[in-house]
């Protein structure tokens, strides 16, 4: 009796497989759509408030810095509340704080459209706003990173963390894209139209289609982020234990990144990376008005958003790439191009005069920063131990959320002295030299690079987490 031969899977269905692997997980698929909404919407804040404060008048020769302060008060509560996150990651269930999170992000966002309705444009209600909606999302990385692998099977584990990179910083592009096509469909008030608040429905109509739309768009993205998560079936906790203190369990995070080379000498790398070429998103506005201005005077927030599109259309394709791979030899190697290729872009786009070749260095820098740090997460989440994982997340977190605000205030700042293309071509300079350094001098970096040596190791001993 003769059976049937499997049947073969075509080209594309064979790639498909191999790329997006973890989707097959129910669960997984759930959260990968949470986040690629909930991340789109940080993103179109991002640069919407980014936009809203470049365009204030008042703040001629001075928006530089505000745009940097309002970056920094987004990113800075991954430096400073991260302990208490990761303590939170680990101790509560993380399908149900991933929630939570959510219900407080689409607060926060109406909370920024209705001061935009109601007509108030004074900046320090938008940065108190950035400081608790960058504490949620720095709850929501967290909590969504240390979930990941709960929801796969450890072959597809670097393809899940890919993924959920991909959602993370390909979502760059779908959040500003819906706000560039918002305000070329309603046209130059829809962003910068001074609103003003009326209980008619004429005037409310008129008031929602001026720049309140875009942050109600926002809450619409978290909205949709968290339906998408309310149907996470799997339950997790980390190990907390009892006999200890918040601290001491907090410092178990610590201890991990601290004891374990491969992960210390990732995370240093990564600290260099996000310092020098992706801490960009204060300098946006004013690159926008170098690069894609007609004329270098009149600003246009959209060409903002075509930006950031540009850098979130390479972070996408570059993610899901780099989740293919499965070879720790190829992905050694792609670390290396990926760094050479985040060093040289930054470069390229300073010093370009020309629109389309800045557009085309803005794809690639996207394609390049984005595809390295999803090998750093891909590695780091390979070889931490699920006992103390939101809390070494959180520490990870601390130390690139952390340099990257401060990073970002600074550059805002030198933004308004120099011109924010001279800027960025030193910073990619710079980081040039880091990676030839670790080439040239260290064979610990050329293991990794050459030899695909970065793989799971052994858990750090002394981590604490299990009960006594």
């Amino acid at each position: 009796m003769s059976t049937n031969a499997a049947p073969q899977r075509n080209f594309f269905a064979q790639r498909a497989h191999r790329f997006l692997a973890a989707l097959v997980f129910r669960d997984f698929r759930f959260l990968a759509f949470s986040t690629l909404c909930s991340s789109s919407g940080a993103w179109a804040l991002i640069v919407a408030r980014g936009a809203w404060v470049y365009g204030i008048p008042e703040l001629q020769g001075t928006q530089g810095l505000w745009v940097g302060l309002i970056t920094f008060a987004a990113m800075s509560p991954r430096f400073f509340a991260t302990p208490f996150i990761g303590y939170l990651a680990d101790k509560m269930t993380r399908k149900t704080l991933l929630q939570q999170v959510y219900v407080l992000q689409i607060a926060q966002a109406s909370v920024m459209a209705i001061l935009v309705m109601i007509g108030i444009s004074n900046p320090w209600y938008v940065v108190m706003l950035a400081v608790v909606n960058g504490t949620l999302r720095s709850t929501q990385m967290t909590a969504s990173q240390s979930l990941t692998p709960n929801l796969v099977d450890r072959e597809r584990l670097p393809n899940a963390v890919a993924l959920n990179q991909a959602m993370q910083q390909g979502s760059r592009a779908v959040g500003p894209a819906i706000l560039l096509a918002i305000s070329v469909t309603v046209g130059g008030s829809a962003i910068f139209g001074s609103g003003g608040f009326s209980f008619s429905l004429q005037n409310l109509a008129l008031t929602m289609g001026t720049s309140a739309i875009v942050f109600w768009s926002c809450a619409v993205f978290y909205l949709a982020a968290l339906i998408s998560a309310l149907n996470v079936r799997t339950v997790s906790t980390g190990v907390i234990n009892r006999s200890r203190s918040f601290w001491s369990n907090a410092a178990a995070g610590f201890s991990y990144i601290y004891t374990t080379p491969l992960v210390f000498g990732i995370l240093m790398m990564a600290l260099a990376h996000c310092v020098l070429v992706m801490s960009f998103e204060s300098m946006l506005p004013p690159l926008a008005l170098e690069k894609l201005s007609p004329d270098g005077i009149t600003f246009n927030a959209n060409d903002v958003y075509a930006l950031m599109a540009a850098l979130g259309i390479g972070a996408l394709f570059s993610s899901l790439f780099v989740g293919g791979i499965v070879n720790h030899m190829t992905r050694g190697r792609m670390f290396l191009f990926l760094g050479f290729t985040s060093s040289l872009t930054p470069i390229g786009m300073g010093l370009s005069s020309q629109t389309g070749i800045s557009m085309i260095a803005a794809i690639m820098m996207g394609l390049g920063t984005a595809g390295f740090m999803t090998i750093t997460h891909t590695v780091i989440q390979s070889v931490v131990p699920d006992d103390i994982r939101g809390r070494v997340s959180a520490a990870y977190s601390m130390h690139i959320g952390g340099s990257m605000a401060f990073a970002n205030l600074l550059y805002g700042r030198l933004a308004d002295l120099w011109p924010a293309g001279n800027v960025m071509a030193v910073a990619g300079a710079a980081f040039t030299l880091v990676v030839l350094g670790t080439v040239v001098g260290s064979g610990f970096w050329r293991d990794i690079y050459f030899r695909g040596t970065a793989r799971p190791v052994a858990a750090a001993a002394g981590t604490g987490g299990g009960d006594d």
